[in-house]
């Protein structure tokens, strides 16, 4: 009797707390060793504003990987010439082969931590773009201007700002305000279509395995989704038919490029939150379009840069509605991925009651890179308090910190985030062969 006993002890103390964060899942033919993703961050780690990874960047998502995260999505990469033209401050890179060598090796870097890797990859940020040289960013429409009222800023940090008075002082450039937006011709949303259909084919070669299309939140995608930024008169503007058409034309090219190489999913937001935008009945429609059409996964967000607290919520499962939406309309073997749920007893029970599939996690990994670990052994975490210092430190242009992890930012000098030696054998090599 003692030793069944203990046999029976073992057994319950080795069995994973909030168990359905830690079942497998499948996404498209790309097996997750778990339901925890990592959100993707725009880190301000690429100082240099060429595009390329560094050090930082690998440590950074390696301690992530480490940390027991199943799938790691990285910040997002601009993906045309025209979008690296227009970035706030820095971002990644893929447009050409200059590229693929320090993409590569994050690939490399996350998978030997036993993470899998999708690269978010953007055709731009649209009116939402910068010019160091002032010049209009493209857009659906001109004439739109871009400017964050500090009311639609989460609570806490709307506080930081109206003490810094930064974002407000028409002198000092930040992620509330841009340059005036000009038109898109036909033509150059073609040539852009056709240019990020082969950066698709440089991702699959860099070794990552998955896409996620970045079409939330007021960037370019969006924008041309929403009749408050579309007001175009011709097939890309109108109807929902014709203001989906752009991002359809992406996806379709995408796959004209890539096939079922790997998985391509998208990441759009549930509604914008803006007067006289896309809201959650119009957007749903959408995503059963594109899951009709094949659609690997979709990765929930919400509201806009100009509508900053449904996009950064001030609470758990804020979201949690919107991606139960989203999954009444897609095929049952599409997962949705909801971001915005630190608690995991929530999170756990949104994927048992149907709400969601995966849950994402950005901020909290910032804060604790260790939360899935911990989460499944029952230890205690870091919880995000949703101070808002993360999200405003690099709306202003600089790296990305946190106040109650200071060791953010410093993964570089850690070696336990150090890549360790490859193992013998074969040089792991993509799998391209399905791109011929």
């Amino acid at each position: 009797m003692q030793t069944t006993k203990t046999h029976s002890s073992r057994n319950r103390a080795a069995a994973p707390k909030h168990a359905e964060l830690f079942e497998p899942i499948r996404i498209g033919d790309c097996k997750i060793k778990n339901r925890i993703a990592m959100a993707p961050m725009n880190t301000v780690f690429s100082m240099d504003n060429r595009g390329y990874p560094n050090e930082q960047i690998m440590a950074y998502y390696a301690a992530r990987a480490k940390g027991g995260t199943g799938l790691i999505i990285t910040e997002c990469v601009l993906g045309t010439r025209l979008a690296s033209r227009f970035p706030y401050t820095s971002n990644l890179h893929l447009f050409n082969g200059t590229h693929l060598p320090g993409l590569e090796e994050l690939v490399e870097t996350i998978h030997a931590f036993d993470a899998k890797v999708f690269i978010q990859l953007s055709i731009g940020f649209g009116r939402q773009g910068h010019s160091h040289d002032h010049e209009a960013p493209p857009a659906p429409s001109a004439g739109i201007p871009y400017q964050t009222d500090p009311e639609m800023l989460p609570a806490k940090m709307r506080k930081l700002v109206e003490k810094s008075g930064f974002f407000m002082n028409p002198k000092i450039p930040t992620m509330i305000m841009a340059h005036m937006p000009r038109e898109m011709t036909r033509e150059e949303i073609k040539s852009e279509i056709a240019e990020f259909g082969h950066s698709c084919v440089l991702a699959v070669m860099a070794g990552f395995d998955g896409i996620e299309l970045h079409a939330p939140h007021g960037y370019l995608e969006h924008q041309f989704l929403s009749p408050r930024t579309n007001k175009r008169t011709d097939e890309y503007g109108g109807s929902l038919e014709n203001r989906m058409r752009f991002v359809i034309e992406i996806y379709d090219k995408v796959r004209e490029m890539i096939g079922t190489a790997i998985p391509v999913g998208i990441r759009l937001s549930g509604d914008e939150h803006m007067p006289d935008g896309i809201h959650h009945e119009e957007m749903k429609e959408v995503v059963r379009v594109l899951g009709e059409r094949g659609i690997n996964y979709v990765h929930l967000s919400s509201g806009s840069y100009e509508a900053t607290k449904y996009f950064f919520p001030e609470k758990d499962g804020a979201m949690l509605d919107e991606a139960a939406g989203f999954k009444s309309v897609l095929p049952a073997h599409v997962p949705v991925m909801t971001p915005s749920v630190h608690d995991p007893a929530m999170a756990a029970r949104a994927i048992r009651d149907g709400k969601t599939d995966l849950i994402s996690l950005g901020r909290q990994l910032l804060i604790d890179p260790g939360w899935a670990n911990k989460v499944q052994v029952g230890e205690k975490f870091r919880k995000c308090t949703r101070c808002c210092e993360c999200l405003t430190r690099t709306a202003l242009g600089m790296p990305v910190r946190c106040l109650h992890n200071r060791d953010l930012g410093r993964e570089k000098y850690m070696p336990e985030y150090w890549r360790p030696t490859r193992a013998k054998g074969r040089l792991v090599m993509p799998q391209i062969a399905s791109l011929a």
